[in-house]
């Protein structure tokens, strides 16, 4: 289940990333499509809890376990470059609102993976601590 958690929040915010990067050409292409659903104000919050959560889920407790504070690190700074994202972005522009996106997914995408090489490499048994 914890593996599972972190792989759905390597995928949203791999899909946060990706949309982040090819919204800005669509609506270039379609200008109509400005005001759509995925240019939605609602949507991003929407996706922003979603994408928050599973770090809450994923990796906080268990980074409390192993004590990687580099794991912390990439995951706080990622929560907090969406949440300025999600709250002010749109004071900045939606360049620095994509930014702030992007930076922060990547980092979220880098806490995940960190989080499941920790608790899912090659020994996951308290057998073998001197790897």
């Amino acid at each position: 289940m914890n593996r599972l958690l972190d792989k759905f929040g390597i995928c949203l915010s791999g899909l946060c990333l990706v949309h982040c990067l090819i919204t800005p050409v669509i609506i270039i292409l379609f200008p109509t499509l400005r005001a759509s659903l995925f240019h939605n104000e609602l949507f991003h919050q929407i996706f922003g809890v979603m994408v928050i959560s599973s770090v809450l889920m994923a990796v906080y407790p268990h980074c409390r376990r192993h004590g990687h504070k580099d794991i912390v690190a990439f995951a706080l700074a990622g929560v907090t470059f969406i949440v300025v994202a999600l709250f002010f972005g749109h004071d900045y522009g939606e360049v620095i609102e994509h930014g702030l996106t992007i930076t922060g997914s990547i980092l979220l995408i880098i806490a995940h993976i960190r989080n499941i090489k920790v608790r899912h490499g090659r020994c996951e048994s308290t057998e073998c601590g001197s790897n």
